[in-house]
This record gives C-alpha cells, sequence and structure tokens, in this order.
C-alpha cells in the first residue's frame, strides 16, 4: 500500500511539474524611485513618484532554428502593467496610486517629465498627464485608447 501511495504521489509530482514548465511566459519587473518638485501657491513642494513595472511577454523561438541548441527568439509585445506611486510628505492628499496597463512594441519607450501641475507619463509619443488636486488627464483624446488607467488613494 505504501509503495502505490509513493508512486501515485510522484505521478501527479511530475504530471504538474511538466504542466508548470511548459509555460512560456517571461516575466519582468522592476522598480525605479524618483524626486520631483512642483509649485502651489508660490510654494515648491517635493513629491517622490515609484514606479513599479510588471513586463509579460510570451517566448516564441524562430521556427528556423528548431532542435538547436541556442534558438534566436522572435520579438512580441509585452503587456505592461505600472503601479505609480506618488508620495508627498507636506500632505497627505497628494499620496496617490495609478495603475497604467498598456502593450508595449520592441522600439517603445517610457519617460517621466515634472510639470509646473504635477508629472507626465509619455510612452511612444503618447500622452498621460497627472495633475495634482484634478487627477488623469489625457492631452489628448486617442491616447485614451492605448492606456487603461486606474486611480486610487490607497491600496
Amino acid at each position: 500500500m505504501k509503495i502505490i501511495k509513493f508512486v501515485i504521489t510522484l505521478l501527479i509530482t511530475f504530471s504538474l511539474t511538466g504542466a508548470v514548465a511548459q509555460a512560456n511566459k517571461e516575466i519582468l519587473k522592476t522598480r525605479i524611485t524618483k524626486t520631483y518638485e512642483f509649485k502651489k501657491d508660490g510654494k515648491t513642494i517635493p513629491y517622490r513618484v515609484t514606479v513599479y513595472k510588471t513586463a509579460k511577454s510570451e517566448v516564441v523561438l524562430e521556427k528556423a532554428d528548431k532542435g538547436k541548441l541556442n534558438q534566436d527568439r522572435k520579438i512580441t509585445p509585452e503587456q505592461v502593467t505600472k503601479l505609480i506611486y506618488v508620495d508627498n510628505d507636506m500632505y497627505s492628499d497628494y499620496d496617490k496610486y495609478i495603475v497604467l496597463r498598456y502593450t508595449k512594441d520592441a522600439n517603445d519607450s517610457f519617460e517621466l517629465k515634472p510639470t509646473d501641475r504635477g508629472f507626465k507619463v509619455i510612452v511612444d509619443k503618447k500622452n498621460v498627464e497627472y495633475i495634482f488636486g484634478e487627477g488623469v488627464y489625457f492631452v489628448n483624446n486617442e491616447d485614451k485608447d492605448f492606456f487603461f488607467v486606474d486611480e486610487f488613494d490607497s491600496i
């Protein structure tokens, strides 16, 4: 009886390990923190922006390299989620979480630029601006189709 339980346990373990090993996804996680300032009523107010990035992409290999030891990868679009945490030590009203989701091509770039009223996120020449006290603002209405945006006071 012990041998049968042992064999069944091994079969379940190997079958689950094989199923997990077949997942061809790559997940990349990073964190970046920057400090900026904005002006309100003649005062300069510092704030920190921390960007947590999670990028998921499919791993697709070139068919011509099938069977080779070192295979070349095809470039596939990434599903990117950026959690942007805005932290202000002076005023807790300005502390926000913003979640941006978009599909990134291989040559896209992500920039975070400070503005007089907040900061701007630029991805592949598409803009989203965060204005302190007002929230997220789209400079160009066509960019709404590129980004999925969620805004929270706390998580």
